[in-house]
């Protein structure tokens, strides 16, 4: 072999090793700048999908809030005729006493079983309760209606 001295091996050894380290810097960088590369590429499909996403909810939104807005009017003219309905079916009912007269040819009409005032008072006050509930319950169907339609 060459006979070489200490100093001058020791100078191609670090030189040899002042490249290498070069070579490798070199490659690192050029993997670390693929790695952006690809890592800008992911963003910016990332972004348009996210607005691809966030136009679609917002048109989503929109129809929801249309579709709402309608069911909305329809229910609120429904309730408005159902309480229109049961006025003109009360107001059609006649106002006099529920209690039938006693009939004609009754010994005495004010002797009975029964307090005829009183009756017809508790026969009026059951009547006036039943149609309460049966007005909310026409106004809980109409509710439920207009939210099953609203959910279609």
């Amino acid at each position: 072999m060459f006979p070489l001295s200490t100093s001058l091996w020791l100078a191609v050894g670090a030189a040899a090793l002042i490249a290498g380290l070069g070579i490798a810097v070199k490659v690192q960088t050029s993997r670390l700048e693929a790695i952006r590369t690809e890592y800008a590429t992911f963003k910016a499909e990332v972004k348009v999908l996210g607005e691809a996403a966030q136009k679609a909810a917002d048109a989503q939104k929109a129809a929801d809030k249309a579709k709402k807005e309608n069911t909305d009017a329809k229910h609120k003219k429904t309730v408005a005729d159902l309480a229109d309905t049961i006025k003109r079916l009360r107001d059609s009912r006649p106002s006099g006493d529920l209690v039938p007269a006693a009939p004609a040819n009754s010994r005495s009409p004010e002797v009975a079983a029964f307090d005829r005032a009183e009756l017809s008072r508790a026969v009026r006050t059951f009547d006036t309760e039943v149609q309460g509930l049966i007005d909310e319950g026409a106004k809980a169907t109409v509710d439920l209606n207009a939210a099953k339609e609203w959910a279609k």
